[in-house]
């Protein structure tokens, strides 16, 4: 009979073999013909031009960046906006950019190694080579952000943590952005909240302020990676504040050291906004008219929309969210903080101008949550497998990742449209037609 047990007898090591093979999909991927001549693209571009101005450049100035990627893919980069300091708007975060720097770097050292042994390649930051470097770099804090997440879920769920962590990604949108989309910032944004969920479980409850310094950092690091994640924060200073055991001044002394921790980090963003548009309160996103619509969410649309509806497209995600509700049995405070951050998660994603994520592959915006959801996740499997449903479990959890593969090919393929909502067709019967279409078209080959 299958066990679950086999998963977990050396996880590192499974997560491991994932990485490799995520890393040779996506190597294999890179000679495919994208029309674009770019490896990167969509928002990848922006946080991109970050990593080549910073190393290559030393500034912000995005003017030469713009007029290359522009002539490539005008329509993801957009017209050039000058801001009032005189720069070339960028409306994304410098965080993804930051982390990208050591795989840039890398890339540039072995092509100038290439180049002192008399080969022809170029330096200048714009080829293949150093945009598939970031991309890994994309995979990379993918893995390390899940191997994070598995070490927080097995305190909890250490028979199930490691299945959930797999059934998870397989069957969600995070191998999508891991793979196919890895200029994306989603692997960052994972890999920062499995930072910053690591280390306050890891000390919790949180008594030294080396440890609320180190919360605050990496509460910091999820700032400037995507702004609207940072709010996963309140978690912890929550769970400062309902502490009963602690003094009022002691919970002030602790949430004042992680407010300087944060800050330290955060203050980066905050400078680069002053740089691109005079003040540390304006960024890109309002300059475009953007915003939040706070008294009219989108919430059903959100979740349960053909339009990239998180639920919808990828139940599993329906089912994670659900298991926070057992994992109450093991911590009630924890679950209901769980479960509070999801839902402002939610609230926040169907208030935005953007809600249906543009081009996205499902809810993509949710992939912060997922630290969070691998939890509940894991909490489901316990359940059922402790009520004898093991083999449903393992059915109903390879019938959720076919489903998914599915999807994703009609999504990299352009089966389906990238924008907008689905017909019932699409969402349905279109896979299998799909595949009779593959079939028939390797049939013409052969």
């Amino acid at each position: 009979m299958i066990n679950f047990k086999m998963f977990s007898e050396k996880p590192y090591r499974t997560l491991t073999i994932l990485f490799i093979l995520t890393l040779i999909v996506f190597s294999a991927s890179i000679p495919l013909d994208r029309g674009k001549g770019l490896l990167i693209g969509s928002d990848g571009i922006s946080y991109y031009m970050y990593t080549r101005s910073l190393i290559l450049d030393s500034d912000i100035n995005f003017a030469n960046e713009h007029e290359f990627f522009y002539s490539k893919d005008p329509l993801s980069i957009g017209p050039r906006y000058i801001t009032k300091t005189g720069l070339v708007s960028n409306k994304y975060s410098i965080g993804p950019g930051i982390l990208w720097m050591p795989f840039f770097i890398i890339a540039h050292v072995v092509l100038l190694f290439l180049k002192y042994l008399g080969l022809h390649v170029t330096t200048d930051g714009y080829n293949y080579f150093y945009q598939a470097a970031v991309c890994v770099g994309s995979i990379t804090y993918g893995f390390i952000g899940m191997t994070l997440t598995y070490s927080t879920t097995k305190r909890y769920y250490p028979g199930t943590a490691l299945a959930a962590c797999v059934l998870l990604w397989l069957a969600s949108n995070g191998i999508h952005y891991q793979v196919v989309q890895p200029s994306m910032a989603h692997m960052c944004s994972f890999f920062s909240v499995s930072l910053l969920m690591f280390t306050w479980i890891k000390y919790r409850p949180v008594r030294r302020l080396r440890c609320w310094l180190l919360i605050g950092l990496a509460g910091g690091l999820v700032g400037i990676v995507r702004q609207p994640d940072a709010t996963l924060l309140l978690l912890p200073i929550l769970d400062c504040i309902l502490d009963r055991t602690t003094s009022i001044f002691d919970k002030i002394k602790s949430l004042s050291v992680l407010a300087c921790g944060f800050f330290v980090i955060f203050s980066i963003q905050l400078s680069t906004w002053t740089i691109l548009y005079g003040s540390p309160l304006i960024n890109g996103y309002t300059s475009y008219g953007e915003g939040f619509s706070w008294l009219s969410p989108k919430i059903f649309q959100v979740l349960f929309s053909t339009n990239h509806g998180l639920f919808l497209w990828h139940p599993i995600l329906l089912i994670a969210a659900l298991g926070l509700f057992h994992f109450r049995l093991l911590d009630r405070k924890l679950a209901a903080l769980f479960t509070f951050g999801f839902l402002l998660q939610i609230y926040l994603i169907a208030s935005w101008s953007s809600w249906d994520q543009g081009d996205s592959f499902g809810g993509r915006m949710f992939i912060a949550s997922f630290p969070v959801l691998v939890i509940g996740l894991a909490g489901f499997l316990s359940c059922m497998i402790s009520k004898g449903f093991l083999k449903s479990v393992w059915f109903w959890g390879l019938v959720l990742i076919g489903w998914n593969a599915l999807f994703l090919i009609q999504y990299t393929f352009a089966y389906i449209p990238h924008h907008g909502s689905l017909t019932f067709e699409q969402f349905f019967h279109g896979k299998f037609a799909m595949i009779v279409d593959i079939i028939k078209k390797f049939a013409l080959i052969n």
